[in-house]
C-alpha cells in the first residue's frame, strides 16, 4: 500500500459509543499497524469531534466547521473542495451526498452500514426522490464497503448494484472484550438492551412479553441508549408494568469500559431488533459470557450464527419463556475462539488493507 488513506464522516461524534462510531475510530487505529514508513492517514471530520484514539504519528486530524444553516449543502462543497486540493489517495467515506466528480480524483470507497432508506425504517419519510438519488450516486461509486453480506445482498437487489464492486467488512469488538469474562453468578442485571430508542429496534415487544410474567423473584432489566423518538413511550409501558420488572434507563454511556462492564454484569443480552445492517452489541454480549437472544432476522442469523438463541418478532410470549428457560440455567455462554478472532479489529483492518492493495 502506497498511498495515503483519508478516512472521513461527518456523521461521526466524539464519545458517543454507537456501532457507526466505534468502526469509525478501531478501524483507523488498527490500520496505523499496515502503514508503510512513508504513508499516514487522514482523518477529515466535523469541527469540535477530535477523539483520543486519533492522537497517533500516523495520523492527521483536519477539521470542517459546522455550520448553523444549511450545514450540508456547505459541508458538500467543504469537502468536494478539500478532494480537489489533496493528492491522489485512498478515500474512505459514508457521506451523502457522494461527490462523485472530485472523488474521480482518488481511489474512493463508499462505505454503506446499511439501506434502511429503502424500507419502512427509512430515516426520512418524504424521501422517495431522495431515494432515487441515493440509488444512482451509489450505483456510479467505484466500490463499496458495506458491514454483512445480508446489506451486501440488499444493496444488490434493491439498488442494483454489481456485487463484485461491494466488499463485505464486518464491525468487530475491541481487545479488551477479549479478557475472561466476569463470574456469571455474580452478576445483577437479568436482562441488557443495547440500542438507540427507535421503532426499528422494537423494545415494545420485550415490553409486552414482560407483561406476561407473574413470577415471585424480581427481573432486572437495563435499557442503555440514545432517545431518537421513542423514549417516552417506552418509559409510559414501562410505567403501567404491575408485576416484578423493574426497569432503569441509561440514557448513554461514554467510554468503551463504562459499556463493557454492562455486560459484565448481565445475565442474557436481548435483541428484538426489526431491521440492521450488523448487530455489534451481539457480538460484543457474546465475549463477556452473555446469554444472547435475538429475533430470527436474516442479519441477526450470519453474525450470530449457532451461539444465539432466536425468537419470532410477533409473539411475546415465545420470548418471555425463552428468558425464562435461560434464567434458569447459571453457566455463562462460551463461544469459540475462531468465531470471535473473525470479529478482532486487528483481523478486519488487515482484510480491509490488502482489499485497498487489489485497487491501487
Amino acid at each position: 500500500m502506497d498511498k495515503n488513506i483519508l478516512f472521513c464522516s461527518f456523521y461521526y461524534k466524539a464519545n458517543l459509543k454507537t456501532g457507526a462510531n466505534k468502526r469509525f475510530e478501531n478501524i483507523i487505529s488498527s490500520i496505523t499497524r499496515h502503514l508503510k514508513k512513508d504513508q499516514k492517514i487522514i482523518v477529515l471530520l466535523k469541527k469540535g469531534n477530535i477523539s483520543d484514539s486519533f492522537i497517533h504519528d500516523k495520523i492527521e486530524v483536519q477539521e470542517i466547521p459546522r455550520l448553523p444553516l444549511f450545514d450540508r449543502f456547505f459541508t458538500y462543497i467543504l469537502y468536494c473542495v478539500k478532494l480537489v486540493t489533496l493528492k491522489k489517495m485512498i478515500v474512505v467515506s459514508d457521506f451523502m451526498p457522494v461527490p462523485i466528480y472530485s472523488l474521480s480524483k482518488h481511489v474512493h470507497f463508499q462505505l454503506i452500514h446499511d439501506i434502511r432508506n429503502f424500507t419502512k425504517f427509512r430515516r426520512f419519510i418524504f424521501f422517495s426522490f431522495g431515494k432515487m438519488i441515493q440509488k444512482s450516486q451509489w450505483k456510479k461509486c467505484q466500490n463499496i464497503i458495506t458491514v454483512s453480506n445480508f446489506t451486501k445482498k440488499e444493496l444488490v437487489q434493491k439498488c442494483d448494484i454489481k456485487p463484485e464492486n461491494i466488499f463485505v467488512s464486518p464491525n468487530g469488538i475491541d481487545t479488551s472484550y477479549l479478557n475472561e469474562p466476569s463470574i456469571y453468578d455474580n452478576r445483577d442485571i437479568d436482562i441488557l438492551f443495547v440500542a438507540t430508542f427507535e421503532k426499528r429496534k422494537n423494545h415494545q415487544l420485550l415490553i409486552k412479553a414482560f407483561e406476561y410474567y407473574n413470577g415471585k423473584e424480581i427481573i432486572k432489566v437495563c435499557f442503555i441508549g440514545k432517545d431518537l423518538g421513542t423514549k417516552n413511550e417506552i418509559r409510559s409501558s414501562v410505567s403501567s408494568l404491575d408485576n416484578n420488572i423493574m426497569v432503569s434507563f441509561v440514557d448513554n454511556v461514554n467510554t468503551e469500559k463504562e459499556i463493557l462492564g454492562y455486560y459484565d454484569r448481565s445475565k442474557i443480552f436481548v435483541s428484538p431488533s426489526l431491521y440492521e445492517g450488523f448487530g455489534m452489541p451481539l457480538v460484543e454480549a457474546l465475549s463477556r459470557g452473555c446469554k444472547v437472544l435475538c429475533s430470527d432476522t436474516e442479519v441477526f442469523r450470519e453474525v450470530g450464527s449457532n451461539y444465539v438463541e432466536y425468537f419470532p418478532t410477533d409473539d411475546p410470549s415465545i420470548l418471555l419463556d425463552l428468558i425464562m428457560r435461560n434464567m434458569k440455567s447459571k453457566s455463562r455462554s462460551i463461544v469459540d475462539s475462531d468465531f470471535l478472532e473473525s470479529y478482532n479489529w486487528s483481523k478486519i483492518s488487515r482484510d480491509l488493507s490488502t482489499h485497498f492493495n487489489v485497487h491501487l
